[in-house]
């Protein structure tokens, strides 16, 4: 259709850009992008559509190339069926909006349909899944049951028949790694199916999520995550008591007493795991060879425990050979770290040298709090906004609201969405760009900062960017500011 117009207008063509598959509610479309990248390099002056949708199908994405891009960019539209052509004064384009209102509407109201039945599914215990979890397979016949796959319910019965004899989720997974076991992404990938990432190593989170799975014991656990929206392909965790559980819909790999039993396990070793010992330098010490962070632990000794700082890597890890074995104490640590602050704020004499570096520090690490707080508070508000913007739109298409009541109420909300914008705007500028004007929080710190001044956490996480220990204990500390 579109080539024919085009040959009937005289009109050459440049490219095609087609995404197939890919939803109209989003803009993040590849070749939409390159589309629009031709545009910027000046390659094309017209955007022609079999109708508005094909465009987009978010009306405020859609109405910001209609009615700024295009026109800014010089670049002549036309939708063939909706006899929308803006090179031309037509009264066709003056319902532009609404069309797209119309469009995004209907995207809602298909995902509203689809989401309803993959729901009734859950509530019938169908499986809806792309792919089988780790243990199970699909049939092409039966798409939403599963059934046992004989090669990996070996590995499922291996790890629950571990947690059982008392083996922690850690020492479960490094076991199957230097077994060569498969991780479940592997085992897929080996299978046929498509991953994005691959996992070369079992984890004990990975171990544990199994193990507290039900439906290794034939119940059908679904509806974990859930999309924010139909315009958005994020998801979030949704609480346990909201998940949709159907009991006995397919063959268990596990009998129930061995899942309470391995369930039980992992409670004991809950409770009995010891808090975490609160320090001085927490959160700044990495390791220098595999650069995690260095963990904790403690030995007792006849005047009471003393701390020590070890790689996690090498301790979760030892036969994998991941990391090197080293530690250190932490009180030499933290003396070594103290002295050296000590020293290196003596050293900046007179006050008007301290004042400078901390200046030089602030602009390049320290992010205006305040201002941080107000952009949350600016971006809930525009969202709201966003939101009765679109009641105010559907008001008018059901015929609550007037046309010149919906025109009065709908510029007033654009004033203000184009306010708040701006606000938000500056508050980002201002943030990327790290403008501080802190004279008062300078001279804080030039108190603080003084030789009778005892350095405490709260100076340490101002200054120290983060330190790290070598395997031969040698100690690499890095500010957070170009030392003069």
């Amino acid at each position: 259709m579109l080539k024919r117009f085009c040959e009937k207008k005289n009109l050459p063509i440049i490219d095609e850009y087609i995404d197939d598959g890919i939803s109209g509610t989003t803009f993040n479309r590849p070749s939409f992008k390159r589309m629009i990248q031709d545009i910027e390099n000046k390659k094309i002056n017209m955007v022609i559509t079999k109708d508005l949708s094909r465009l987009g199908r978010d009306y405020i994405g859609t109405g910001h190339y209609l009615e700024k891009y295009f026109p800014e960019k010089r670049i002549r539209y036309i939708s063939l069926l909706d006899g929308i052509d803006t090179g031309v004064d037509s009264s066709s384009n003056d319902i532009t909006p609404f069309k797209s209102v119309l469009n995004d509407m209907y995207a809602k109201d298909i995902s509203n349909k689809i989401k309803s039945v993959k729901h009734n599914k859950q509530d019938l215990g169908l499986f809806i899944g792309s792919k089988a979890p780790f243990g199970y397979k699909l049939d092409k016949k039966y798409p939403n049951k599963l059934f046992i796959d004989k090669e990996a319910k070996y590995i499922v019965k291996r790890i629950f028949n571990e947690a059982c004899s008392g083996k922690s989720c850690r020492a479960i997974a490094l076991d199957l790694t230097l077994d060569g076991i498969p991780t479940p992404s592997q085992y897929a990938l080996s299978h046929g199916s498509k991953m994005t990432k691959v996992s070369k190593n079992w984890s004990g989170s990975r171990i544990r999520e199994i193990l507290l799975n039900e439906l290794y014991i034939g119940n059908m656990v679904q509806g974990k995550m859930k999309k924010i929206n139909y315009k958005s392909k994020k998801n979030i965790r949704l609480p346990k008591d909201k998940w949709k559980i159907v009991k006995n819909t397919h063959e268990p790999i596990i009998d129930k007493d061995t899942f309470i039993k391995a369930k039980e396990m992992i409670e004991i070793r809950k409770q009995t795991r010891i808090k975490t010992h609160d320090y001085l330098l927490k959160g700044l010490v990495y390791c220098h060879e595999c650069g995690k962070k260095l963990g904790c632990s403690s030995r007792n000794l006849a005047n009471g425990p003393v701390y020590y700082f070890r790689c996690n890597t090498y301790v979760a890890s030892t036969r994998l050979r991941l990391c090197t074995s080293h530690s250190i104490r932490m009180d030499y640590v933290e003396k070594l770290v103290i002295d050296k602050l000590e020293t290196l704020l003596q050293t900046f004499n007179p006050k008007e040298e301290l004042i400078n570096i901390t200046k030089q520090k602030l602009q390049d690490y320290n992010i205006n709090k305040l201002n941080i707080k107000k952009l949350e508070e600016y971006k809930i508000k525009l969202s709201k906004l966003v939101l009765e913007i679109d009641n105010i739109y559907n008001d008018k298409l059901s015929g609550v609201l007037s046309q010149d009541d919906f025109v009065r109420i709908y510029e007033r909300k654009k004033q203000e969405k184009i306010c708040l914008q701006n606000k938000i705007d500056n508050l980002k500028f201002n943030l990327e760009n790290k403008i501080i004007n802190q004279d008062k929080y300078v001279n804080e710190l030039i108190k603080k900062f003084n030789s009778n001044f005892e350095i405490n956490r709260e100076i340490l996480t101002e200054l120290v960017d983060r330190i790290e220990i070598d395997k031969t204990k040698k100690i690499f500390i890095y500010f957070k500011f170009k030392l003069i």
